[in-house]
């Protein structure tokens, strides 16, 4: 499919800039997601047009004036560079100051509706907004507008996908979504349920886009679409985790389609300018394609593996504290690494100290020639080092060990 793949169509989305003014961070970086967007295809063979670019919600950090009229000079920037933008509002950072009055503010600067439904290139694209002006996240209304809109979009285009953006996961779909996780709401599952050609994009949670688990199939197809400002994690019985160099991360999807509606989606680090991850779907509109359920990435997923005669180290750091030094672990179907694990017994076998690291390659471009744990205090004594890598789907290769003296 790689190799026969030809874009007839192409898309951006991302989430979650969090602007803060002109010239923070989140402006910077959408900015460059319409610069790298641009250059992306002018680049590419064949199709060399963003047919669109799509934002899904917390555009703003605190929804002010100042902050939406930021964004404004964005968006105005990138439609004099021929883009057509459509964004969505989200409850939560775009409300914050103004409630309600954020979706009408917006409506003044995009001269665009909040909730839409736009055809393009042959394509149906449906958005959703909302506000904290309750409890709920979208009202009753959205949600028979919505059927509707589905309902038509799926009359048209039995045999193509149905493009969905809104801010919240649908729970229990792509990563952080959860119970546990939170970043989930009930909303919209009940209703894209019905319609096997729904593709649904959505941020909020801020996890990575190179995470296989940001890519879910069963009824419908959903994506998680990272965050520009910043990533976050679920570690174990953690939530809201932040790795280190967590704000350096920025990730949005490039998405194509072929002429028969196949789909091949870059996962794009803007900071470094890197494409992080690639995925590639038959046409999600036939139910029949269904390779990115959970229980088929699993079963595809291979086992972290050390290099042969890999073996740790110890090593001081500002005193008495100790730090691991390990080379780092691989998987043979490029699944990524999500933690290595860092147990040292004593001499009894029983475990003293029992530490973790997240390596930053797992949500950053570029790669690590080792990895550093702190393992903090150690009394003298006769130590065994023992490490582990997991994946992100939970399966850990052999460990490697060092006998250490104190």
């Amino acid at each position: 499919m790689k190799k026969e793949f030809i874009p007839v169509f192409r898309f951006v989305i991302c989430s979650d800039a969090h602007i803060e003014g002109i010239g923070s961070p989140g402006y910077n970086r959408l900015k460059e997601v319409i610069d790298y967007s641009l250059g992306f295809a002018a680049e590419a063979e064949g199709h060399k047009r963003i047919d669109a670019l799509f934002v899904a919600g917390d555009i703003t950090n605190r929804g002010t004036k100042a902050e939406f009229d930021a964004f404004g000079e964005i968006y105005n920037y990138g439609t004099k560079k021929g883009l057509k933008i459509l964004c969505t509002v989200a409850k939560g950072h775009d409300s914050i100051t103004m409630g309600k009055k954020s979706l009408e503010y917006f409506k003044s600067i995009t001269n665009q509706k909040t909730d839409f439904h736009r055809v393009i290139g042959g394509y149906h694209f449906i958005g959703l907004s909302t506000c904290n002006t309750d409890k709920k996240y979208y009202s009753f209304s959205q949600k028979l507008w919505l059927k509707k809109q589905l309902k038509w979009a799926a009359e048209q285009s039995a045999d193509k996908p149905v493009f969905v953006f809104h801010h919240e996961h649908v729970k229990n779909t792509v990563y952080g979504s959860s119970d546990f996780d939170g970043w989930g709401n009930r909303f919209f599952g009940g209703v894209f349920e019905k319609y096997p050609n729904v593709v649904d994009f959505s941020g909020h949670s801020h996890y990575p886009v190179n995470d296989p688990r940001s890519v879910w199939q069963r009824e419908f197809t959903a994506f998680g679409t990272g965050s520009l400002k910043y990533v976050e994690l679920t570690v174990d019985d953690d939530r809201k985790v932040h790795p280190d160099f967590y704000d350096s991360c920025a990730n949005f999807l490039i998405v194509e389609l072929d002429k028969n509606s196949n789909m091949r989606v870059f996962g794009i680090d803007a900071m470094e300018e890197e494409i992080l991850c690639e995925y590639y779907l038959k046409n999600p509109a036939d139910k029949s394609n269904r390779e990115y359920t959970p229980e088929k990435q699993r079963s595809r997923a291979a086992a972290p593996c050390f290099a042969q005669n890999a073996e740790p180290d110890v090593d001081k750091s500002n005193g008495d504290i100790y730090v691991a030094t390990y080379p780092e672990a691989e998987c043979a179907d490029k699944t990524p690494v999500f933690i290595y694990r860092v147990y040292v017994e004593n001499e009894k076998g029983e475990t003293v100290k029992s530490e973790k690291t997240i390596p930053s390659d797992y949500y950053l471009s570029g790669k690590n020639e080792e990895i550093r744990t702190c393992i903090g205090m150690l009394d003298k004594g006769r130590y065994k080092l023992k490490i582990l890598a997991e994946n992100v789907y939970g399966l850990q290769s052999e460990y490697i060990e060092k006998t250490i003296e104190i």
